[in-house]
């Protein structure tokens, strides 16, 4: 079996985050749900255009699955510990850009009714 997951940033009104998902990303909804994306997301409060670049990779060999919250965090403590591990231990499948408008007044207002 091999996981599937990508390092993906995030750039919006000129800051950006770095975090890894489970899966490839392609729009806003595969990235809803991962607490650093979602952190980061809490600092726009106006209208704004949010870039996304992704790397996607896979580790092992087999079919590949969605790496799971646990297995991001098994992958995080393997790049702390080796810089090189994506480009050593990984194969990069593919890359995938995307963008989204934001607007955080509006999905404020939709949590709350």
């Amino acid at each position: 079996m091999a996981l599937l997951f990508s390092a993906v940033k995030v750039t919006a009104d000129g800051e950006e985050t770095e975090l890894l998902v489970g899966g490839i990303p392609r729009e806003y909804d595969d990235l809803e749900g991962w607490s650093e994306f979602d952190d980061f997301m809490e600092f726009f409060t106006h209208n704004t255009e949010v870039s996304v670049h992704a790397e996607a990779y896979v580790y092992g060999e087999g079919e590949a699955v969605r790496a799971d919250p646990e297995e991001i965090a098994y992958f995080m403590k393997r790049i702390e510990m080796r810089e090189d591990f994506l480009a050593s231990r990984c194969d990069n499948i593919e890359s995938v850009d995307f963008s989204f408008q934001w607007s955080g007044d509006e999905l404020f207002e939709m949590e709350m009714n």
